[in-house]
């Protein structure tokens, strides 16, 4: 069973769909959400052991409240495409994979993937002269993606790591 890219068409489609059904648009939204991410669980168990933490936090902010219903979408995505036919070790790695996002969504969220901010956009305009815009975005979110796997605990350790990108931009 293959259909390359049907994640993206899948999208396009549900969002027809769901505006046929006037569906609001934080409906339409987690249903595009949910249909064009369901695939990330099937490369997390692709890539053999536990999912990283940058991974992890990557998976979440890019699903956001739709995380969860994809890890149970997968499941059931596998379950559909083997039938009776499932090896046991696949399902193993399915659920062990799941199993550890579900974790750190319920518990471990401030560690993993919601860290709590170390820095704002204004310390980063005083501290570094920045003009706002969006690089000031880019910079917040590699310090999020830092904090979340764990390089960066604290605002001294986030300005040095903002200060080491910007001399690389340059």
């Amino acid at each position: 069973i293959r259909f390359f890219k049907h994640e993206v068409a899948g999208a396009r489609l549900i969002e027809k769909r769901a505006n046929k059904l006037k569906l609001s648009n934080s409906e339409i939204n987690r249903l595009r959400n949910i249909v064009r991410h369901h695939m990330r669980p099937h490369f997390l168990v692709a890539a053999e052991g536990s999912p990283t933490r940058r991974a992890m936090y990557r998976f979440f902010r890019d699903t956001q409240l739709a995380g969860v219903d994809i890890c149970l979408l997968n499941l059931a995505d596998v379950l559909a495409t083997y039938e009776r036919t499932l090896p046991q070790e696949l399902w193993k790695g399915y659920l062990d994979v799941v199993r550890e996002l579900l974790e750190n969504w319920w518990e471990r969220p401030a560690e993993s993937i919601r860290p709590a901010q170390v820095i704002s956009g204004r310390d980063l305009i005083e501290h570094f002269g920045l003009k706002p815009g969006p690089k000031i975005g880019e910079y917040l979110e590699l310090v999020r993606e830092a904090q979340a796997t764990g390089e960066v605990e604290d605002r001294e350790s986030a300005l040095a790591l903002v200060e080491r990108s910007i001399r690389n931009d340059r």
